[in-house]
């Protein structure tokens, strides 16, 4: 158990340390297509935009699993000079899930800066039994997150991300309400942390991505964060993507993925089409 820990701690002080090297340096529903439609496909034009449909067989979200039933979302992105305003909403074909994302991001080609905030009206997901609305700022009773996210790009095929849970419902329930059956109280902010390596590679005209997450709580390195009971390595994945349609208004991707969690052991194989560059500015 020392052993693991200890083992733990090094990876845990390794990748902080990374980051904190590297940060200074500069002066970073996990969804970039928004980011990738506007930027790397026309990233010369001062003011773009662009709309998005897409198709998931289900929805996994660094290692956690919003949704086994396949979800259809729609991303919007608005591009002025190196910030990006973006909306995601997705829902299930069950109808169990339904969520809606609003994006900002400053991006440079090296480094991106990006603030999401996160709202599921998913019912069952916390103690509070119905969506309170998406501009509930109260950490008592919103289902919303405010996630902040560092991203580096180190060379061309490797990059990292940092990304902390800094505000909303990564707040456990109080001890005292578990013990009596009541979970209806929140406790203090967790602010979890999430770090990721990715490798990036072209093969032909196909894409290969690999990536290795670790996360933590600020508050308790070794303790309970919104991704697991305990720290540890929970999103470990590859995945592989190509065109499979590509005309001048029209791109139609394709990308076949599996994610490992080591934390609850589970492996997921999933896929996602998206229609890219609906429509934008020329």
């Amino acid at each position: 158990m020392k052993s693991q820990t200890a083992s733990s701690l090094r990876i845990l002080f390794f990748l902080g340390g990374f980051l904190f090297i590297i940060y200074p340096c500069l002066a970073q529903n996990e969804n970039n297509l928004i980011q990738d439609s506007i930027i790397q496909v026309n990233s010369k034009e001062k003011f773009d935009w662009d709309v998005s449909f897409s198709f998931k067989t289900m929805n996994v979200f660094r290692g956690l699993v919003p949704s086994r039933a396949p979800v259809f979302s729609t991303q919007g992105g608005v591009k002025a000079g190196d910030f990006i305003l973006g909306f995601y909403g997705g829902s299930s074909t069950n109808g169990g899930y339904t969520e809606t994302d609003l994006i900002l991001v400053y991006y440079r080609p090296k480094l991106t800066i990006r603030a999401d905030w996160y709202y599921n009206f998913t019912e069952g997901i916390t103690n509070i039994p119905s969506p309170s609305g998406f501009f509930d700022f109260d950490p008592e009773t919103t289902r919303g997150l405010l996630d902040l996210m560092v991203g580096y790009k180190i060379s061309k095929n490797f990059s990292v991300l940092s990304s902390t849970l800094v505000f909303g419902r990564d707040r456990p329930s109080l001890p005292e309400d578990d013990l009596a059956g009541i979970p209806l109280r929140r406790g203090d902010q967790r602010y979890s942390q999430y770090f990721k390596l990715d490798y990036t590679k072209k093969i032909g005209e196909a894409k290969f991505q690999s990536h290795v997450g670790y996360s933590f709580s600020w508050t308790d390195f070794q303790g309970a964060t919104f991704y697991s009971d305990r720290a540890g390595f929970n999103d470990i994945g590859v995945s592989i993507s190509r065109n499979i349609l590509n005309s001048k208004t029209i791109n139609l991707p394709f990308k076949a993925a599996v994610t490992f969690n080591p934390l609850s052991n589970n492996i997921y194989l999933y896929g996602t089409v998206s229609v890219i560059e609906l429509s934008k500015f020329k």
